[in-house]
Parts: C-alpha cells; sequence; structure tokens
C-alpha cells in the first residue's frame, strides 16, 4: 500500500530525479514512506480511540454504525456485496458503497482499509501537485499532514465512514493529473503516455459525481479551466481530448448501467429529498460570517473555520494575493485550487442544512476536507511570498484581511417595532436538543410563514430556547404556526455592526462573552 503511494508520486515527479548523485531523489522518497508510515500509524490510532468506533464492548455497540448516513453506506455495501439491487438497500449515491462492498466480510470495520488508502492516495494526489508547484518532499508531507490529520475534528472525518474519503482521493488525483497534463508549462508535463493518463483523468473525472452529485461542480470546474487552459496556449490535442472523452463515457456508462438497474428511469428519493433542501443564496453573507469567523453569541455553541483552524488565515492571504503575484502559468494550478475552494465553501455555505452547531457536532465539516490541503497549499505559498521580494506586498495584504476579520456582528436588545429581529430568545425549561433542533417549527411574522432548518434554527440554550433567522429576518413579532396557548417571555434581538482590533475567531475568542450567554 505505501509503495504504490510512493511509486506514485515519483512517477508525476520526474523533476525530482536529477543526476546529482541521486541525494535529492532519496531524500524525496524517505519523505515519502515517513510521510506515509506516520500517515498510517495516525490514522490507525485514531479510528481504534475514535468514540464511535464500533465495538461490542462499547456503551452503543454499533458506534458510528448506529448514525443515519454510517447506516445507509454499510447497507448499501452489504447490498452490492450480495448482489441485492433494490433500491430500498440504496439510499446514497452507490460510488462509496463499491468502494465498501469488497471489504463487506469485515462487518463494521469494512471501511477501516478503504478509508486508509483512500487517504494515502489522497496524498500521493497532493504530494504530486504540490511538487508540481515547487514544494519540497518534506514540506508536501508535513503540509498534507498539517491539513489531514493535524485537527482531531478533521482528522475524526478521515476514521469515519465519509463519502467525501473517497471523493478525495479522486478529487486530488484529478487535480494532479490537470497540472502534469495541461495546465503546466511544457517541459514539466507528462511525457510519456499521455493518451493513456487523458483516458485515466476523465474516468476519474466522470466518478467524482457519481460519489458525490454536488462535487460534479469541481469536477466541471477542473474541466472548463484546463480546457480554456489549452485553447489559451493553443495545446488542444483531438486524440487527448477524444480519450479523455472515452474515459469519461466508460464510466458513466457502467455507473449508468448500474443506476437503472437500482432504480430504473428516475431519481432516488435521495435526489428528491435533497432538492427539498437544496442552497439559498438568501443572506450569504450572514452565513458566511458564522461558519468562517464566529457563530458567538448567536448561537450556543459551535464555531467557525478560522476559529476552529487558526492557520486558515495565512490562505486567505494567499488567496488574495493571486490576482497580485499569480499571473504566471506556473501558478495556474494554484488558481485553480484558489478558485474552487471559494466557490464550493460559498455553495455550502448556502447549504440550508449547514450551521455552526452542525458543522462540528454532526461532523458536517467533512464537506470542507478536500479543501483544506488546498488551503495549506495557499498558506504555504503565501508564506513563501513574504520571504521574498514581495514581502511588503504579502503583509499589506495580510493586515488588511486581518483588519476585516475583526468585523463583528453582534445582537442587541430591539424592538420589534424599530428594527429587523434577527433572533428570539424564550426563557423557559430547556427542551432536549434533537426535540427541538429537528423539531417541524413554523414561525409567523408580518410577511410569511418560516419553517425550522429551512428559514430559521431552532435550538436549546441554557435559559430555553432561542429562534435564530438564517433566510431573512423577522418582520414584526415571530409566532408558533399553527398558533400556540404556549405563553413564555420572549426577548428580541436586532443586529449591531461594530470592529474591534481583536478578532473574534483569535482567543481568547472575545465574542463568546457577549449576550445573550448560552
Amino acid at each position: 500500500m505505501i509503495k504504490l503511494f510512493v511509486a506514485n508520486i515519483s512517477t508525476l515527479s520526474g523533476s525530482e530525479r536529477r543526476s546529482d548523485g541521486g541525494r535529492p531523489f532519496l531524500e524525496g522518497h524517505l519523505a515519502y514512506w515517513l510521510g506515509g508510515l506516520v500517515l498510517c500509524a495516525i490514522y490507525t490510532n485514531s479510528y481504534f480511540r475514535n468514540a464511535a468506533v464500533p465495538s461490542p464492548k462499547a456503551r452503543f455497540p454499533e458506534g458510528w454504525w448506529g448514525w443515519f448516513d454510517q447506516s445507509k453506506y454499510l447497507q448499501s455495501a452489504q447490498a452490492l456485496a450480495h448482489l441485492d439491487f433494490h433500491a430500498a438497500m440504496h439510499w446514497y449515491p452507490f460510488g462509496y458503497a463499491l468502494l465498501g462492498a469488497p471489504f463487506a466480510w469485515m462487518g463494521y470495520h469494512a471501511y477501516f482499509l478503504p478509508d486508509l488508502i483512500c487517504l494515502l492516495l489522497t496524498g500521493g494526489g497532493f504530494l504530486a501537485v504540490a511538487q508540481a508547484l515547487g514544494a519540497r518532499p518534506l514540506t508536501g508531507v508535513l503540509l498534507f499532514l498539517l491539513a489531514t490529520v493535524g485537527t482531531q475534528d478533521v482528522r475524526n472525518t478521515w476514521v469515519e465512514p465519509w463519502n467525501t474519503t473517497l471523493a478525495c482521493a479522486l478529487i486530488w488525483w484529478s487535480f494532479a493529473l490537470a497540472c502534469r497534463l495541461v495546465l503546466l508549462p511544457p517541459e514539466t508535463q507528462l511525457a510519456k503516455h499521455r493518451l493513456a493518463g487523458f483516458t485515466l483523468w476523465g474516468a476519474l473525472l466522470a466518478f467524482i459525481p457519481v460519489v458525490r452529485p454536488t462535487d460534479a461542480l469541481i469536477a466541471g470546474g477542473v474541466v472548463a479551466f484546463s480546457f480554456l487552459t489549452a485553447l489559451a496556449t493553443r495545446s488542444l490535442r483531438l486524440k487527448e481530448l477524444a480519450c479523455a472523452i472515452l474515459g469519461a463515457a466508460i464510466v458513466l456508462s457502467l455507473c449508468g448501467a448500474l443506476w437503472l438497474r437500482i432504480y430504473g428511469a428516475h431519481p432516488s428519493d435521495y435526489m428528491v429529498m435533497s432538492k427539498g433542501l437544496g442552497f439559498r443564496l438568501d443572506l450569504l453573507w450572514w452565513k458566511t460570517y458564522l461558519l468562517l469567523i464566529t457563530p458567538r453569541p448567536w448561537f450556543p455553541d459551535g464555531s467557525g473555520l478560522l476559529q476552529h483552524i487558526h492557520w486558515l488565515y495565512f490562505s486567505l492571504v494567499g488567496m488574495a494575493l493571486l490576482p497580485f503575484l499569480g499571473v504566471r502559468r506556473a501558478f495556474l494550478p494554484l488558481i485553480l485550487l484558489a478558485g474552487l475552494s471559494v466557490f464550493y465553501a460559498l455553495l455550502f455555505f448556502s447549504y440550508v442544512d449547514l450551521i455552526p452547531s452542525g458543522l462540528w457536532r454532526y461532523n458536517n465539516v467533512h464537506y470542507f476536507k478536500w479543501m483544506f490541503p488546498a488551503c495549506a497549499l495557499l498558506g504555504w505559498w503565501a508564506l513563501h511570498q513574504f520571504f521574498s521580494r514581495q514581502w511588503r506586498l504579502v503583509l499589506a495584504v495580510g493586515a488588511a484581511i486581518f483588519i476585516l476579520s475583526g468585523i463583528r456582528l453582534l445582537p442587541v436588545p430591539a424592538s420589534t417595532a424599530h428594527m429587523p429581529i434577527w433572533m428570539v430568545t424564550l426563557h423557559e425549561a430547556p427542551p432536549s436538543w434533537p426535540d427541538l433542533y429537528f423539531s417541524d417549527l413554523a414561525l409567523r411574522d408580518n410577511r410569511a410563514i418560516q419553517h425550522n432548518i429551512h428559514d430559521f434554527r431552532a435550538m436549546p440554550d441554557s435559559q430555553g430556547e432561542r429562534w435564530i433567522t438564517l433566510a431573512h429576518p423577522f418582520n414584526g413579532v415571530p409566532t408558533p404556526y399553527p398558533a400556540s396557548s404556549k405563553s413564555v417571555p420572549e426577548q428580541f434581538w436586532g443586529m449591531h455592526l461594530t470592529w474591534r482590533p481583536d478578532p473574534c475567531w483569535l482567543p481568547p475568542h472575545p465574542c463568546n462573552f457577549k449576550p445573550p450567554l448560552p
């Protein structure tokens, strides 16, 4: 497994094969071996120490297989292993189940090896891209370890079964092949077996949406960016294009046949349900602030991505620097990574069911785990530019982003007659978390009827409960719909924009101590 990991890297990394005694080549292989061993050790330790790992001695022996998503993955994998094609056995798209089916004999640990292989393959694709951008092998290994296993909550999303694990491997090898086949200058592109490379590339890109349909946007972004690059550099060759189309057609034909065998010529129940949730652009800036900077004190718990993973700040600096410093062809991979990361992040910030509490409580941060290695590369590039003649520009951009991150959106007591209502707190005995969080509560204000999950979120706190608007502010006093005779003290909260030099995403996280307290 580790040999495959190392061989895949060395195949794409011809730039490391130098004639000066072979020392850089050997150092690179040593870094890959050590990185692979460390990754395997951390993964195995984290897997069996995870609080939700299935175990007959545990309080809940099923572990994560008792969770909804994971139970459906295992059900589908076991069904495919027994050639059971009934639609009732396959809730999610079957790409991830195809990965687990050969290992179904391992029972509750069916995804231990497949997920480890995907993690190693993701590392292979990442290191190929990192070397294409000039990172040394050891630097690439350290960046990947930081981005995947450097934070416990992110590390958990790799050991717990999620279909994003397979998607990450496909996405990063799609990036790696895009670099070596199209994006980089001709002298650093793959010279041999290009037609086979394009066929494999097309197959990988086509399989991405089979695993996660929303990730078709990533595959489409890679295709569009690479196609435009080939047109701009006059390097488009019909044979290579035909091979990429052939690879995609083979995968889509096989998967299409399996889809028809399971679901017939109509959408699955999961697709119908997902369409009902969907994405909303209403108040995207508000969701972005909550998920990126901090949700406190609006939400009683949770933290923003920056608040939880501080080094993402350097990634933002790298993204902001690209228009000024990333204009050379050698930086096209960085532009692709940055563009897709920004677009994908904003897309999922607009996802109705993604809120700060669920980001960590229900490990929804797994949506972004393919992005974290890209963010690590962008952060490394920003720091690399700081130690160049462009350090003044880097310092200025870094300072500007730091200052902007000091913006605070804080709740203030409000009168319903004078300002929009962004939150309502009710003072009562706190209800149970799942009963309120997943409730079908509806509220009526002067404008419309709003529904929990889709338009606002209801959740308990130590003082009772709170209703936090996410689609648009409440207009007037919101009341339960249908009307209820229940009467409890309410407090209404508006929004106040302010700025302080100590951002809320850095310790001591000052927004955590603003009213209303959790």
